[in-house]
């Protein structure tokens, strides 16, 4: 058994010794219908690529057969030989005469049963006397068969007409597709599969379900996928077992040295053009590995294209490739492809990315400028490798810079700071120095939670500055650190102003004013401003910032009411991701928190369970995001453990550089308090987190603070909520001053008109508590066809949310004869809580919880406090 590892050290593994066969129910279910028919066709032909699982398939089904099973397989060594796939099976006296081996054939593999299941596999590889035996057999309708046969591959005319002349049923085989893949490796690892290691084994398989296999366990073996925070993640270099090595290596063996080296050329240039390959090798060669069936020949934009068949041909030639060797071949191809500087960025990369390693090093400048490149385009890990090695031949502050940035970003915080912190001040010119002091005083903040250290950078840099810009830019941050949003606000727009703003600041002064505005409700312009910023960006190193700003364009969407473009924006920040991490990390939380608005749960669940897990121990303030946001999902949708695991990781991660969005944790708080029945403490949160956000100007937060609390039914939060929130920008805000205006009047019909609002923009989860309220106003009414409407209403919608159970529903689907007070007692015995535990948590007598629950029981028609904790059970899912 391979040894499985996760963040907690190495265990074994029960890894079954055969992968399921489950993802292929459709073909089993075929080849069933197939061998079990009294007429016609008597079996099937499984086609397909080399390992697509056709033997994994006809073994299945000869293990299954209850009657006589013969087996017989084609060979390269036996293709020469007269009945050479039955040597096994068939004693042949005289291969003189084939009438008699032919019926002899037939004598052995039918004897002693009228029911018979013949397994050929390969039959494209069959002599032609063993392919005529098969042909006549199921001609004959004398036994059943399971054949395979590889596509691509010349088969025997004998082979092909078994299913051209509809003797056989052909099962045509294809790779997996992406989900295919995630729902094996998920069942094998018996856990989640995180969506960026899906994608790269994606990538690297192709979806053949053999080397997907060999991946997987080479990976296990080597540490390389392991489990973390619950997610099985794949890192570090793609390893090669030997059972795949030789598989690849089998298909190389024939190969001329010649047709060879253009495989091997590919293997470390990737896709070429055919005019770079041509240059390099003799035509004849390049025709071979095609013939080979080893590379592919494809026309892109006019131009024809080489490149192999399936990365992992690639990935083995790689690995088997010594490290002398590997130099030359990427000289070559350096030589090959320098002709000029390549047009596109990528080109320019890969190009260098070949120098490095090969006995052709690159141009220092060259090695800056493309550092700076990968860095902008989100590969921080091949920024960092480029950035290093300019470091190492002298770049200066350019690269230093760049490598600070790519380790922050990959959440290497204290190397980064180490960088910035050796860097000679003396030596920057004043521009040098404000990137300097931007970097090194927001890794301080926001990635090593040390305000303190953050704001003497920021005196250091401000007094060697004599630009006015500089002295800007550092208040802004200053401000910024300091919850002082007007004071950030006034300075970034001064910074925008400045003749002496770099693309690096403008991208800075932007992302505050942009976040800031949402925060204060101000979305007028927002858009602009990211686009703004965004192209700063694009003209500077600038790594996984624009996460940052897509923060703003995503927050400002969902308050303008506009789900759509929200989601477009998120789905956006994913595709630049690329699968890479913590890129597809930060892209995650934007995506899962519009998930979450919309009521796709399930969806925002696994978006934040994944960042968690990816951003687990880096240092980023978007790991508290991720938590206090899958807390919420947790809470909505009735998860009571799991949610109170996230808000500790969330509450692990609060410190000076998170403080400014408190407010976002009593949230959490407040919703984990909710679904756990304590309604007091879940409003008493809930206050809380207005009070922080109203304290910094944040009215935005503030009545999404307050409308949390009219969801869970108090009625003062929806008076505070209409009197300072009416009027503030964004179709959200006005959605949730209505909700609140309906909910203080207790109006059963306003509150039903809400749900139908807060439904068509999209808003599911609300629109179920709107529901769900509406129709308890309807039951205090008296209207019971009100009720039954709105509550059918509330069910539907909560089960287009992936069952939510948030507190509104509970209380509505579950209508127990208690008080507020009554229920909220009644939860926490059912928690296991004392009755002296309850009263200190609430601030009232142990008598008074006496009270209330002797006065619940006598209404739920129960003994004592066991009969009541069980009552109350099955509501709150404890």
């Amino acid at each position: 058994m391979p040894a499985v590892h996760d963040a907690c050290g190495t265990y074994t593994a029960n890894m079954p010794s055969r992968w399921p066969t489950v993802l292929r129910q459709r073909h089993l279910e075929t080849m069933s219908s197939a061998l079990r028919a009294s007429g016609g066709t008597r079996g099937v032909v499984l086609t397909g690529g080399a390992g697509v699982g056709k033997t994994t398939l006809a073994r299945h089904a000869i293990n299954g057969n209850t009657g006589t099973t013969r087996w017989l397989a084609g060979t390269e060594t036996a293709r020469g030989i007269p009945l050479g796939a039955f040597a096994h099976l068939v004693d042949v006296a005289d291969p003189r005469e084939p009438h008699s081996i032919l019926r002899a054939a037939r004598q052995h593999l039918l004897s002693g049963s009228s029911d018979v299941l013949i397994g050929v596999d390969d039959a494209h590889m069959l002599d032609q006397l063993s392919a005529t035996v098969v042909h006549q057999l199921a001609l004959e309708h004398a036994a059943n068969f399971v054949v395979t046969v590889r596509t691509g591959q010349e088969a025997p005319d004998a082979i092909t007409a078994l299913w051209k002349d509809g003797l056989l049923t052909r099962v045509d085989l294809a790779p997996f597709s992406r989900q295919e893949l995630v729902e094996l490796v998920e069942t094998v690892l018996e856990g989640s599969l995180e969506s960026v290691s899906a994608d790269r084994l994606y990538a690297i398989s192709q979806g053949n379900p053999l080397f997907l296999r060999h991946l997987v366990e080479g990976a296990l073996e080597a540490g390389n996928l392991r489990r973390v925070a619950g997610v099985w993640q794949l890192r570090g270099e793609t390893v090669i077992n030997p059972h795949l090595s030789a598989l690849v290596e089998s298909r190389l063996a024939d190969l001329s040295q010649p047709t060879l080296a253009v495989v091997e050329h590919l293997a470390f240039g990737g896709s070429l053009e055919a005019e770079v390959v041509t240059s390099l090798h003799d035509h004849e060669a390049v025709e071979a590995a095609e013939r080979a069936g080893l590379t592919q020949v494809s026309t892109e934009k006019d131009r024809l294209t080489v490149a192999l068949t399936h990365p992992i041909y690639g990935e083995v030639v790689r690995a088997r490739t010594g490290v002398l060797k590997a130099r030359r071949i990427r000289g070559e191809l350096v030589g090959a492809l320098a002709t000029g500087r390549p047009p596109h960025v990528s080109d320019r990369i890969r190009l260098v990315s070949l120098a490095l390693d090969s006995d052709r090093p690159p141009d220092l400048g060259a090695l800056i400028d493309t550092a700076g490149a990968a860095l902008t385009l989100g590969d921080v890990v091949l920024s960092e490798r480029f950035a290093r090695r300019a470091g190492e031949l002298g770049g200066g502050f350019r690269s230093s810079l760049v490598l600070a940035q790519a380790l922050v970003w990959q959440g290497h915080s204290q190397d980064s700071e180490n960088v910035l912190a050796a860097i000679d001040l003396d030596a920057l010119n004043e521009i040098e120095l404000l990137t300097w002091a931007t970097t090194r005083a927001s890794t301080l903040f926001w990635m090593l939670n040390d305000p303190v250290k953050a704001t003497a950078v920021i005196d250091t840099a401000r007094a060697r500055l004599t630009l006015p810009i500089g002295a800007g830019f550092l208040e802004m941050l200053r401000a910024t650190f300091t919850d002082q949003l007007p004071e950030a606000v006034e300075a970034a727009r001064a910074v925008q102003k400045s003749p002496y703003v770099t693309p690096i600041v403008l991208a800075w002064a932007t992302f505050t004013e942009a976040t800031a505005s949402v925060q204060v409700g101000h979305l007028d312009g927002v858009d602009a401003l990211v686009q703004r910023g965004l192209a700063g960006l694009s003209q500077s190193p600038s790594g996984l910032l624009r996460f940052n700003l897509g923060l703003a364009e995503v927050l400002a969407a969902v308050a303008a009411g506009d789900l759509d473009g929200a989601e477009a924006a998120a789905r956006r920040f994913v595709g630049f991701a690329v699968g890479q991490q913590p890129a597809r990390a930060k892209a995650g939380v934007l995506l899962g928190y519009v998930l979450l608005q919309r009521g796709k749960l399930a969806g925002a669940r696994t978006e934040f369970v994944q960042a968690v897990a990816a951003l687990q121990n880096v240092g980023y303030s978007w790991e508290f995001f991720a938590a206090a946001y899958l807390c919420q999902t947790c809470a909505a949708l009735g998860l009571a453990s799991e949610g109170a695991d996230a808000l500790r990781r969330a509450e692990g991660l609060v410190g000076g550089n998170v403080a400014v969005l408190g407010s976002e944790l009593d949230v959490s708080r407040a919703w984990q308090a909710g679904v756990e029945g304590r309604t007091s403490a879940a409003v008493e949160h809930t206050q809380s987190a207005a009070a922080i956000a109203a304290k910094s100007g944040r009215v935005a937060m503030q009545a999404s603070a307050l409308f949390t609390a009219v969801r869970f039914g108090d009625r003062a939060a929806a008076t505070e909520l209409i009197e300072f929130a009416t009027g503030l920008e964004g179709d959200l805000a006005a959605m949730q001053v209505a909700h609140a205006e309906a909910f203080a009047a207790d109006d059963a019909a306003k509150l039903a008109a809400v749900a139908t609002r807060w439904e068509d923009a999209g808003f599911l989860v609300a629109a179920a508590d709107a529901a769900a309220q509406s129709a308890i106003a309807f039951t205090r009414a008296g209207d019971r066809r009100g009720e039954l409407a709105s509550s059918a209403v509330a069910f539907r919608l909560s089960q287009a949310c992936d069952g939510a159970k948030t507190p509104a529903l509970v209380v509505e689907s579950n209508p127990l004869p208690l008080t507020a007070r009554e229920r909220e007692i009644a939860s926490l015995v059912g928690m296991g809580l004392s009755n002296k535990e309850i009263a200190d948590r609430l601030t009232v007598s142990v008598r008074t919880v006496e009270g209330h629950i002797y006065r619940s029981c006598i209404k739920l028609d129960v003994a004592d406090r066991d009969g009541l904790a069980e009552a109350v059970k099955h509501v709150f899912r404890q």
